[in-house]
């Protein structure tokens, strides 16, 4: 069995559904409202768990209504919240999220406790990336918390990976201890300096690659995505023909699905689809907890599309 160490953010996600996202200045009437767990560690933290795998969560929740819900949905799911904090200097993250009726996006964050995960509490936790086979992070936590995290996962013999999304900066010393770095096509162009992204995504990724990290993923949505390898070969996957309802949260479920079938010991390849599977199954429903899939899902799922034995 995969255990995974996840150091990340945790949100309350406030989901209105609208015929498109609102433009500069303007006003829409929306459709229904929902209320869910939300927030990058939060979501692959239970997507951990849902596939069977070992799943403990480090960050920071306020002592709020919405804080005490995430902790009983992660608890109730089989997460190891030992090293999740309740914080009372300010409130549990929360997420304004725009859904479209083709199942696109907005989001606007406000990160509450989740900025006050410190490097302090990455060492309070060293135990628990003891326990563990691999150690995922988001930036939606401070980024001297990431690196610092990063650098003692790798010490521990933990693979790291590192889901780059929001896009921000990284020290030098960051690059070399990311084994795995999951990146949209618009984040690879901020950490490459390009602008025309859609057309150099062979070129900038190599150009992150050199910087020492050691396989980079770029997903792509509906068209699937690639993989590239220091010093290897690249591949490309292709995503899985789904009724997209609601995309919010399926790249954690694609990391998270990635990072446990690597645990289990699948080939690159079959990690890649592994976790394409998850991804699409997440966009199927509304919400982010609400859309994450079960190890049976998945298998099912790959099971009608390739004939794979997904336990294998």
């Amino acid at each position: 069995m995969s255990a995974v160490a996840i150091v990340g953010s945790l949100n309350i996600d406030l989901v209105i559904r609208a015929s498109h996202c609102p433009e500069k200045g303007e006003t829409i009437i929306g459709g229904p409202f929902g209320m869910a767990g939300g927030g990058k560690g939060s979501n692959q933290a239970l997507e951990v768990a849902r596939l069977n795998a070992r799943s403990y969560i480090i960050g920071c929740i306020g002592d709020d209504d919405f804080g005490r819900h995430l902790r009983s949905v992660l608890t109730e799911n089989g997460v190891d919240c030992s090293h999740l904090q309740t914080r009372k200097e300010l409130a549990t993250g929360t997420a304004v999220i725009t859904v479209t009726d083709e199942g696109d996006n907005s989001i606007v964050i406000a990160q509450g406790a989740n900025t006050l995960l410190k490097e302090k509490d990455i060492y309070e936790a060293k135990k628990v990336f003891e326990a563990c086979d691999s150690a995922l992070f988001q930036m939606e936590s401070p980024t001297p918390t990431v690196v610092a995290g990063l650098k003692l996962a790798r010490q521990l013999g933990c693979r790291t990976f590192l889901s780059a999304e929001p896009p921000f900066s990284l020290p030098n010393e960051a690059w070399k201890n990311i084994d795995y770095m999951i990146l949209n096509e618009r984040a690879l162009s901020f950490y490459a300096g390009e602008k025309n992204h859609k057309d150099n995504i062979e070129k900038m990724s190599r150009e992150v690659l050199a910087r020492g990290v050691g396989c980079l993923v770029v997903t792509q949505s509906a068209k699937g995505g690639m993989v590239f390898v220091n010093g290897g070969e690249s591949f490309s996957f292709d995503a899985f023909n789904i009724r997209s309802v609601d995309n919010t949260g399926a790249r954690d479920a694609f990391c998270a699905g990635f990072c446990v079938a690597l645990g289990e010991g699948r080939p690159l390849r079959r990690a890649a689809r592994f976790g394409s599977a998850c991804g699409a199954l997440a966009c199927t429903k509304i919400g982010a907890h609400p859309s994450l899939p079960w190890r049976h899902q998945v298998g099912a799922l790959l099971g009608e599309a390739s004939g794979d034995d997904y336990e294998n």
